[in-house]
């Protein structure tokens, strides 16, 4: 939003001020009032004020501006620019006639059929300023489409959840033969790994038993040798 665009209740950055506005012929003041506070600073004259403490004091003006009940739901938008600000400072009737005009507006009674939004343009001259409302908040066809969206947001929704819980299935299940594969790969690779290492242990095992049976036979060999030579001569 433009930083001179203030809204419903004339305070930047703030949403819909649902509490009941002051009137405009009220003249009670609050004695921390930013208004009264600049005003005594600068003796009454908001020509010596900068830019940015006019604004603040402009503001203040038109937050005490009288809201018709008919508009409690009526979306206000103000736009002023920074040569209307200008002008209104140094032009003490402009800014009278710029605040009879938002006073006017503000006080005005839509009855049953107020409108959804209402733009305010102020510049620094009266040609250039303009005011527009737009929608109406009783317009069955407006509540017809809505109700409409909002099916279509939903069923667009339960779609949206649909195919993403489809595709996370798919996933999950292309994960599970991943995971199966893998899982088998390791399973057939450890019992590779268990043939070979059997082979290796029955292969030790039989050079073992060869080199045991091979001592075992030098052994009586050399036990039969030993009785020849202890045996006398015939």
């Amino acid at each position: 939003m433009d930083s001179n665009m203030i809204n419903a209740g004339y305070a930047r950055g703030t949403g819909y001020d649902n509490s009941p506005n002051p009137s405009v012929n009220s003249s009670e003041k609050t004695e921390s009032s930013f208004a009264d506070l600049i005003s005594e600073k600068y003796l009454f004259s908001t020509k010596d004020m900068t830019l940015s403490e006019y604004k603040l004091y402009f503001h203040e003006k038109m937050n005490s501006l009288y809201t018709h009940p008919s508009q409690k739901h009526l979306y206000w938008f103000v736009d002023i620019t920074d040569a209307a600000y200008r002008r209104m400072q140094n032009d003490p009737a402009y800014e009278q006639r710029v605040l009879n005009f938002l006073a006017q507006a503000k006080s005005t009674n839509y009855g049953r059929h107020a409108p959804r939004f209402a733009l305010i343009h102020i510049d620094d001259t009266w040609e250039k300023c303009y005011e527009f409302t737009y929608g109406t908040q009783d317009d069955e066809r407006a509540r017809r489409a809505a109700r409409k969206r909002r099916l279509e947001a939903e069923r667009a929704k339960k779609a949206r959840r649909k195919k993403l819980l489809k595709e996370y299935l798919k996933k999950k299940a292309q994960a599970k033969r991943l995971q199966d594969k893998l899982l088998n790969q390791r399973i057939s690779n450890q019992r590779l790994e268990h043939a070979r290492l059997l082979k290796s242990w029955n292969e030790d095992r039989r050079r073992i038993q060869a080199s045991h049976a091979y001592e075992a036979n030098l052994f009586m060999l050399n036990r039969r040798a030993l009785q020849l030579e202890s045996e006398p001569p015939q």
